[in-house]
């Protein structure tokens, strides 16, 4: 990796930050999310990690989450009612 890709390091301010490979893990809705093998901006001094907005974005929309401040977000699901069956008193018996 040359130097020419890195970059100063926002949180320590004294290393560099260089291109790397890593493991994203998050929890969307409660689930464990774990992508192996993501782009990673890595400091050399510091170890303070920064994933690409991009490859972020491009997660993020194979998972459905939206930002809610560009555009509402609505269900894909249409909500209808079960028609239930009116209750009767005639009990049944098993065979």
């Amino acid at each position: 990796m040359s130097h020419s890709s890195a970059y100063p390091c926002p949180n320590c301010q004294i290393g560099l930050c260089q291109p790397g490979i890593t493991t994203y893990v998050c929890l969307f809705n409660g689930m464990l999310v774990s992508v192996p093998d993501m782009p990673v901006w890595c400091c050399d001094i510091c170890q303070h990690q920064e994933f690409d907005h991009e490859t972020i974005n491009n997660l993020e929309a194979l998972l459905g989450i939206r930002d809610t401040t560009l555009e509402p977000q609505r269900s894909p699901f249409k909500i209808t009612a079960i028609d239930t069956p009116e209750t009767t008193t005639v009990r049944r018996i098993k065979p």
